[in-house]
């Protein structure tokens, strides 16, 4: 199983080598942080009460552009164990509670904390991009250092939340906050 989640990450980091860090987000470098969210999809346990409502669905919210968007497209429908992935545009910010995963692109410091406030008592695994992410209160970012994408995660927020991440996949992520 760690063998099948380093090499997945390794062709994702070979992937997104080729993307430039100084100018916007291109469609090649979401598809592999969609390809990494799909990971944590896979990798990350939900108490069973967060999909009372969701039915089937593992249910990943995205606030963005449109690039991020079609991106995340291509994993709507997938399978996660026993549950499938429904995409939902959640560009007005409201019943982030029906989210499992909010991946979050472009949004102030303090629109984030309210946010991270206002998703704080749900099991909703948040997901950013930037290198402060995780300062303003996220759970995982996902980090362009150099052409290559690093995982932070925030464990103590992670838990908090009732979520749990595959000790495999935290073994590849730089662990950052109080565990």
């Amino acid at each position: 199983m760690q063998n099948a989640i380093r090499t997945c990450l390794l062709v994702v980091i070979l992937i997104s080598s080729s993307a430039s860090s100084a100018a916007p987000l291109a469609l090649e470098q979401y598809t592999v942080l969609v390809a990494l969210t799909l990971n944590f999809a896979h990798f990350t346990q939900w108490p069973e009460q967060a999909f009372a409502n969701s039915g089937n669905n593992l249910q990943v919210c995205l606030v963005g552009d449109n690039a991020l968007l079609q991106s995340f497209d291509s994993i709507s429908g997938k399978a996660v164990g026993n549950r499938v992935i429904k995409i939902i545009n959640t560009d007005k910010l409201r019943n982030l509670n029906q989210c499992h995963i909010l991946f979050l692109s472009e949004l102030s410091n303090s629109v984030l904390s309210q946010v991270f406030l206002d998703t704080k008592q749900y099991p909703v695994l948040t997901i950013g991009e930037e290198a402060d992410f995780i300062g303003s209160g996220g759970m995982v970012a996902m980090v362009n250092t150099d052409g290559k994408i690093q995982l932070h995660i925030n464990l103590a927020m992670v838990k908090s939340s009732g979520l749990t991440i595959s000790s495999s996949l935290l073994r590849l992520a730089k662990i950052v906050g109080d565990n």
